[in-house]
């Protein structure tokens, strides 16, 4: 994880567009809510949908959390969702108990400022101050899910693959593609520093590229 963390999104990108695919970038509507944006882990993906059944409760969301275990990246596909949250302050609390690297939402979330002190990474399409109970619950998890995509209009996330999350947005690596994308990563890491060096020195573009074969 370090090292595709390290690298970054960017790289990671341009690492799909040398394999000759589009990259699994999520839209840009999915930023952070909270400071130090920059985290990296296998998914665990919860799916659900809008009610209007007026359910007081879901279980289904409690449990999906408890089931969490270190390390992972939640990823909340609220496919239909508008206007509601995913999840507020207790349950963001229970994520960080539980050891979780990072939370992506494509949805909403509420408590911010609680979230801001937490100390959990949180990213989502929108904030608000309205719940979701009788308005929107969980239906599964840990099963593929689709969340919004920057680059195609929908990106599916499966369990396990890799989401790195930095200041230049979301990146989820499926785990089919993840040893020669690390592969591709570890032979330009070499490069990345040494273009960068002689680009600072005044070395001219088509030269680097030259030398390099990548900027």
């Amino acid at each position: 994880m370090e090292l595709l963390l390290k690298a970054g999104t960017a790289v990671i990108a341009d690492v799909f567009d040398s394999f000759g695919m589009l990259p699994p970038v999520l839209a840009d509507t999915i930023g952070p809510v909270t400071p130090l944006p920059r985290f990296a882990g296998p998914a665990y993906t919860i799916g659900g949908c809008s009610v209007t059944t007026g359910e007081t409760g879901d279980r289904a969301k409690l449990a999906a959390i408890d089931g969490m275990p270190p390390g992972v990246v939640p990823v909340w596909a609220g496919t239909d969702i508008q206007g509601v949250c995913c999840f507020g302050d207790l349950l963001a609390e229970a994520m960080n108990a539980r050891g979780c690297t990072g939370v992506v939402v494509d949805g909403g979330v509420r408590d911010t400022g609680y979230l801001r002190e937490l100390g959990l990474p949180v990213l989502a399409r929108y904030r608000t101050p309205a719940q979701a109970i009788g308005r929107w619950k969980v239906t599964a998890h840990q099963v593929p899910v689709q969340v919004r995509g920057g680059l195609q209009e929908w990106i599916t996330v499966a369990p396990g693959d890799i989401v790195v999350a930095d200041e230049d947005g979301v990146i989820a690596i499926p785990s089919a593609d993840l040893q020669r994308v690390r592969d591709k990563v570890t032979e330009w890491a070499g490069t990345e520093e040494a273009s960068r060096a002689a680009i600072r020195d005044g070395m001219p573009l088509l030269a680097a590229l030259e030398r390099f074969g990548h900027l």
